[in-house]
């Protein structure tokens, strides 16, 4: 019901998606593809609005929805989200009111959202918590056979002796740590869980074969590994000894004295014969940015180094470009700097930047 995506938060708010909402968001489809068939150019896009971030799937429902009808936990139901008013989906809520949300259209192109299959798809996707215990309780039962018949580490050939054990007893330790143990916001901690997955490796005898040997090829390269940071480290010192500081220097708003911009800008920032130079750099409205750019304008005082325009004057001040990860200042930024360059990820920004800070000689 459309009525429901659009009236005010609250427990009333939630509809079950039946086959009538589905006929209605297609309906909706409809009216608006004749519309645009209607007009050539200038028509509407969409619905007119953005996505709620608050309604984003992962989330979690506003408190200002209250309480979810006990019916309506693990079922289908309408989008609250206004801007999927005309678009195939549908939402479903868990008992900790965490927002899922599906295609209406069918699943495999087989199963629709009214399948009793993909119901208890759903149903197992949104409450996952029994499972999970249940492979939990498993991986702590087969840990416990090993510890109880080999020990768990004082003498040779025990539990933690294995390191292939030390995969299995890393994944449960962080299993009940983030499970049972409130530590407050542990979302990061939950990451662990893809662990789990690697509990395989050791299962199968073939895979776990290939692991090794891709393990003990790997610590054959460790000559190389070392001397590519031994090379890095010696750029990464030449990088800081030529370019440190380098990438703070912005074009400064400076007008020419007895003018309006003067008296606009930078004559508030006197007091009485002393002007407040600190002041007047924290404001990031008086450095020069390109137009669709986060970062200010680089610039240099070098004669082939970056100009600013009219108006503007080369500082050094504020943070480096791309929100301070970006610099020679430290033998660790420059060392990841050069790491950058080694891997070729976005390294034409990274030399666009420094050219036009140092100039063409560097």
């Amino acid at each position: 019901m459309a009525q429901a995506m659009l009236g005010p938060p609250g427990p009333d708010s939630f509809f079950y998606f039946t086959r009538e909402s589905l006929a209605a968001i297609e309906k909706r489809i409809a009216e608006e593809k004749a519309k645009g068939d209607s007009k050539d150019e200038g028509g509407d896009e969409g619905n007119g609005c953005k996505p709620n971030k608050d309604l984003e799937a992962g989330k979690t429902l506003p408190f200002i929805y209250g309480d979810i009808p006990p019916g309506m936990v693990s079922t289908p139901l309408e989008d609250i989200d206004p801007y999927y008013i005309n678009k195939k989906t549908f939402i479903v809520l868990n008992k900790g009111k965490t927002i899922f949300r599906f295609s209406a259209t069918p699943a495999l192109y087989i199963l629709s959202p009214f399948s009793s299959l993909r119901k208890l798809a759903i149903k197992i996707l949104v409450h996952s918590y029994p499972f999970q215990y249940t492979f939990t309780g498993i991986y702590t039962f087969e840990s416990l056979v090993k510890i109880i018949a080999r020990g768990f580490c004082i003498d040779h050939f025990t539990f933690l002796r294995d390191p292939w054990n030390w995969l299995d007893f890393t994944v449960i330790t962080f299993a009940y740590l983030t499970e049972f143990v409130d530590l407050g916001n542990v979302s990061a901690l939950r990451t662990f869980r893809v662990l789990r997955a690697l509990k395989t490796i050791s299962v199968i005898p073939g895979l776990k074969t290939i692991v090794g040997a891709l393990i003990q090829s790997v610590k054959k390269l460790s000559d190389v590994m070392i001397l590519t940071v031994f090379c890095l480290s010696v750029f990464a010192l030449i990088g800081l000894q030529l370019f440190m500081g380098h990438l703070k220097h912005k074009c400064l708003l400076w007008p020419k004295e007895n003018t309006s911009a003067f008296d606009k800008y930078v004559a508030p920032y006197f007091n009485d014969t002393v002007f407040m130079w600190e002041e007047y750099l924290e404001n990031e409205s008086h450095f020069y940015y390109l137009e669709g750019q986060k970062d200010a304008l680089l610039c240099g005082n070098g004669t082939d180094a970056g100009q600013c325009p009219e108006d503007y004057i080369c500082v050094k001040a504020g943070r480096n470009p791309n929100y301070g990860y970006t610099s020679f200042d430290t033998f660790s930024w420059a060392f990841l700097s050069l790491f950058r360059l080694m891997t070729q990820d976005y390294w034409e920004n990274l030399y666009q930047l420094t050219l036009r800070a140092a100039g063409k000689t560097y």
